[in-house]
């Protein structure tokens, strides 16, 4: 669907963003060795779903993993992830970018903007079923300047008055930073753990003074899913915590440990995937698990598909869905989410366009852990919620934006807050239908 004109123009003039607190390497750490002509490009490799638009995907399969290799379309540049699951591309050419990223059953395509000679650029990206890569940050630097996107991982008091912590990296404001939310003018009041921004402005010391912060997504509880070895582990299963490349995880008795993993497992050096949920400073974790335990067979391999809903049967939570020809069940764990906003298993109508991650069973269903509203049928009833950006028009016809998608009302349109009180960075609840072309006509619109 289409984004607000507002918030194209701002993204525009801040060109594409970047950083990752598991950042292979820091920009300038990664800036041209040698004397090697070109822009850099160094990746890491996450399990998915701290990203914007597609967040809680499950990553690839491990198979997909192993023998990955990155190209650079329509050059010779080219690099195999290694075991930590980074990869560093140097010598690439100026100008819009295809990263293709290639092994035995996986193959998929990413695309960086405006790429400049002798840029670093940092990415942290995830994999998802056989044909998707995501990009969940990105810190691109050249000189003192610096632009960086990814979530809110801090703010104060956890962090200093007026500072906050993005992908890892702290971003220092002051008066003169600029704050935008979809194209409106806003404030540093309006930043949220858990949010995903944009931010420009000038490297000092460890730190980046912000000239430009962009509210990209106002959704703060899009899942958190890291990976990576285990450092600084203390407490007990009741309460205990450890960093994963510098990034304090937190859990305690409700943390699950699955894959045939235990809390007795967690160990320095041993590697973890964990889900969970950002918090201020740190991520909660809801799941984790344990990679590499001796005696534990490793868990099935995930599998997913994408297609139109042709077929629901059942109530929830245990539906019955055709996707794409292939039958897939869903349980009371299944997560259900449209452009990061969660959704309930209720809003799936036949028509919309679905990409299921879950687990194969032996007669070729799938069990759904995620499903991805990637589309909706023209006609379609539709939810979301978030918060309004370029409020345009007089009541009771106006235009908007909430987390991507374009919002239109009418004389027809059920208000729970005075039409005329709708702003821009006002949390709403809109329910609608879907039109030809993808914008939603409000029903109603409701105040969160």
């Amino acid at each position: 669907m289409k984004r607000p004109a507002a918030f194209l123009l701002v993204y525009a003039l801040l060109a594409a963003a970047c950083g990752s607190n598991s950042n292979p390497a820091s920009p300038s750490d990664a800036a041209n060795p040698g004397g090697t002509s070109g822009a850099t490009i160094s990746g890491a490799i996450v399990s998915a779903g701290s990203g914007a638009s597609t967040m809680g995907v499950q990553a690839a399969t491990p198979q997909a993993m192993s023998g990955l290799t990155v190209t650079v379309a329509g050059t010779n540049v080219s690099a195999s992830v290694d075991s930590s699951d980074r990869f560093v591309l140097r010598g690439i050419p100026a100008g819009n970018v295809q990263l293709q990223f290639s092994a035995p059953g996986f193959a998929a395509a990413l695309e960086i903007a405006d790429v400049r000679t002798a840029e670093a650029i940092a990415l942290t990206v995830s994999l998802a079923g056989a044909s998707s890569v995501v990009l969940e940050s990105q810190r691109r630097s050249m000189g003192s300047e610096e632009q960086l996107e990814g979530r809110v991982e801090a703010l104060p008091p956890a962090v200093a008055a007026g500072s906050l912590v993005v992908a890892g990296r702290t971003v220092l404001t002051s008066s003169t930073t600029a704050f935008f939310l979809r194209g409106a003018n806003s404030t540093f009041a309006a930043l949220a753990v858990g949010q995903r921004v944009h931010v420009k402005g000038e490297a000092t010391g460890s730190s980046l003074r912000a000239s430009v912060v962009e509210i990209q997504n106002t959704n703060e509880d899009i899942p958190v899913e890291i990976n990576g070895t285990v450092e600084s582990l203390t407490g007990g299963s009741s309460s205990f915590e450890f960093r994963v490349d510098g990034r304090l995880v937190r859990g305690d008795a409700t943390t699950e440990f699955f894959g045939g993993s235990r809390f007795a497992d967690l160990a320095n050096g041993r590697r973890v995937e964990v889900k969970g949920q950002q918090r201020n400073g740190f991520v909660f974790a809801t799941r984790i698990h344990v990679n590499d335990v001796p005696g534990v067979t490793p868990p099935e391999t995930s599998a997913s598909i994408e297609g139109p809903l042709t077929s629901k049967t059942g109530a929830v939570p245990g539906l019955t869905l055709i996707v794409g020809g292939t039958t897939v069940r869903t349980t009371a764990s299944t997560e259900v989410q449209r452009k990061g906003d969660k959704q309930d298993l209720s809003v799936l109508a036949l028509g919309m366009t679905l990409h299921v991650v879950g687990d194969r069973q032996s007669d070729g269903s799938l069990v759904a852990r995620m499903i991805q509203i990637k589309d909706d049928a023209t006609g379609a009833e539709f939810e979301i919620s978030g918060s309004a950006g370029g409020v345009k028009g007089t009541c009771p016809s106006l235009t908007f934006g909430v987390n991507g998608y374009d919002i239109f009302t009418d004389g027809a349109t059920v208000f729970s807050l005075p039409c005329a009180d709708l702003k821009s960075g006002t949390k709403v609840k809109v329910k609608g239908l879907v039109q030809a072309g993808g914008a939603v006509r409000a029903t109603s619109v409701a105040k969160q």
